[in-house]
């Protein structure tokens, strides 16, 4: 069978080309269309294995400091440890009172006369609340007392009571809060009991103070005579 072109001539050139540049234009396209593939493949592994080479890697220095942190941390638990310790220290040392200088202070004050025996001491701290408390009824007027001597003992007679206290209340270092006096029957003796103020630093005036006016006390103008036993009499020595 005999086939016929019957297009013309430059017809069946365009016609028998046009075939050939599709099949060179497909097979042109392939590496091109493997390139688009396999390339971004290619940079995804590649940036996988750089991943895992840095995650191998840190793992490895985490592995290295485990030992440095441990210590880290139980340094640091140490130092928690010790600054509790410190603070409770710290309190302790701000609130210590030196009991042995109160009473070195105390026995320096005594007087010299004699005729009086303390038999029992009690030495408290004094807050700023029970001093104003007291101030206002009149007793430690004037003199910011921090600590007290409550005091119980006996006496030869009512006179040895007034000096011996006046001794303190005389002194700008202490105040007197005189509570009781009694004579012991038969022997002559008289027993008492009385509060004896170590008077501290003067704290700062409050806000609309006068200045040289203790904050809380009562007028110096009303502060008491010197602590006199109640209903007392003449020495009976």
């Amino acid at each position: 069978m005999v086939e016929i072109n019957l297009l013309p001539q430059a017809d069946r050139r365009r016609s028998g080309s046009g075939g050939d540049g599709w099949k060179l234009a497909a097979l042109a396209l392939l590496p091109l269309t493997a390139a688009a593939i396999l390339v971004p493949e290619w940079l995804v592994s590649h940036q996988i294995g750089k991943l895992r080479d840095e995650q191998a890697l840190l793992q490895g220095e985490i592995a290295a400091l485990t030992p440095t942190k441990q210590k880290h941390d139980e340094l640091l638990a140490t130092r928690r440890t010790l600054e509790g310790v410190t603070a409770v220290a710290q309190t302790l040392r701000d609130a210590k009172t030196y009991w042995t200088n109160d009473v070195a202070a105390f026995s320096a004050q005594l007087p010299s006369g004699g005729g009086v025996a303390v038999t029992s001491m009690n030495v408290k701290p004094l807050d700023a609340g029970a001093l104003t408390s007291l101030q206002q009824g009149g007793v430690y007027a004037g003199k910011n007392v921090v600590r007290e001597f409550d005091l119980s003992g006996t006496a030869r007679s009512q006179q040895s009571v007034v000096n011996f206290l006046n001794a303190f209340e005389n002194s700008p270092n202490f105040a007197v809060n005189f509570r009781s006096l009694q004579e012991e029957g038969e022997t002559g003796r008289y027993t008492f009991a009385a509060s004896v103020g170590l008077v501290g630093a003067a704290p700062a005036p409050a806000a609309g103070t006068p200045a040289g006016t203790p904050a809380g006390t009562a007028d110096a103008a009303a502060a008491p005579a010197p602590a006199t036993p109640a209903d007392g009499g003449s020495d009976v020595r």
